[in-house]
């Protein structure tokens, strides 16, 4: 009879703290407003100009926790984070000479960690700002801000504390940097812990020209078994487009859609119970717009397990890629590569679950 007390006892405090940690988390839920200004470090003072070649980069770092030898938790695999700090130094390593061996003009960079226990606080932000040097401005947009998250059950390997987000390196001049909070969210308690997913906007002046280039950086809901999350995302970012299609701006749309672009939906068909990347409507984009991905790379790859390229449970998806306006000439990457499109730098997966993206593009008269 008094192994029971104490076994009630011991119940009744883990539901007790278990109520307590709901509690906090929902005491310090991170609720930003709709429209949230940013700011622009180290700002560049070059304008940008019609008839000119730039390029683009969009990448899914994977907080540098997301390499070859890594699985993950919610894909099927093991881990919640990386085993040690070297691990992730290493593939932060990786990314930073994927960024400087050939420098953009922009980076559109997803999952890229200011502070956290999963990357053992290492400072990405920082660091890869750093890296690029005085030339690049930076904004800074939070998608992931949470005190602690107790996923997996783990007293080791849980993801524990969290500020991740969007990041948009530029040469150019910036006038104006702005969060757009994506509408819709997990139910509660689950939302407290979890990401509030967003679009990071910046606007660059056109020399000798009344409109605007606008560069949408963003990373889209994922895990969402019921739709209704991506939708009114995609809603949104459909809404926002029309808007600056009437005012005759210059879009680009870059990020990780956690969606296969409609051209794309049967290159790499789903295995047994894996993770589904719905397909983009084949009516979204509104008129005056196209996507441009690479049909001959994968650009991620699921995390099941280590990186395995001949393994039959090896997962591959096209999420990550641009949205263009039709006031844009798309230009080939490079002498190889003849065709004017977006091209995916096939990586092997070595430092991110992604492979990055990049395209180049001029603006027309």
């Amino acid at each position: 009879m008094r192994y029971l007390k104490w076994l009630l006892i011991l119940i009744l405090s883990v539901i007790v703290l278990l109520g307590l940690g709901v509690l906090l988390l929902t005491i310090f839920e991170y609720k930003p407003d709709t429209v949230l200004a940013l700011e622009i470090k180290d700002n560049q003072t070059t304008t940008i100009q019609t008839e000119t070649t730039y390029s683009v980069m969009t990448f899914n770092i994977g907080y540098a926790g997301l390499g070859k030898d890594e699985d993950f938790v919610l894909d099927g695999g093991k881990c919640g984070r990386p085993d040690s700090k070297s691990v992730v130094q290493t593939y932060l390593e990786g990314i930073e000479s994927t960024l400087t061996e050939n420098l953009f003009d922009f980076y559109l960079l997803q999952e890229v960690d200011l502070k956290a226990r999963r990357s053992y606080l290492i400072n990405q932000v920082l660091y890869l700002h750093e890296a690029l040097g005085d030339d690049y401005s930076m904004q800074f947009a939070y998608n992931f801000k949470v005190p602690f998250v107790p996923f997996p059950l783990s007293f080791t390997d849980h993801i524990g504390y969290v500020e991740s987000g969007l990041v948009t390196f530029t040469k150019y001049e910036v006038t104006a940097s702005t969060r757009y909070q994506f509408p819709g969210a997990f139910d509660w308690p689950l939302r407290v812990a979890n990401l509030k997913r967003a679009m990071m906007i910046s606007v660059l002046d056109v020399e000798n020209s009344d409109k605007d280039l606008y560069i949408i950086n963003l990373h889209m809901s994922a895990y969402d078994g019921d739709g209704s999350l991506r939708a009114q995302e995609m809603a949104l970012l459909q809404s926002y487009l029309e808007t600056l299609k009437e005012e005759g701006h210059y879009v680009i749309v870059g990020g990780d859609f956690n969606q296969t672009f409609p051209e794309a939906k049967d290159i790499y068909p789903v295995l047994q119970d894996f993770y589904v990347a719905y397909p983009i409507e084949d009516n979204f984009l509104p008129l005056g717009y196209a996507f441009q991905f690479d049909p001959n790379y994968p650009s991620c790859r699921l995390l099941n397990q280590p990186y395995d390229p001949q393994g039959e449970n090896t997962q591959y998806y096209i999420i990550d890629g641009f949205i263009v306006s039709d006031n844009l000439t798309i230009l080939s990457f490079d002498e190889i590569l003849t065709e004017a499109r977006a091209h995916t730098l096939d990586l092997g997966f070595e430092n991110s679950d992604h492979n990055p993206v990049v395209m180049k593009f001029k603006l027309n008269q």
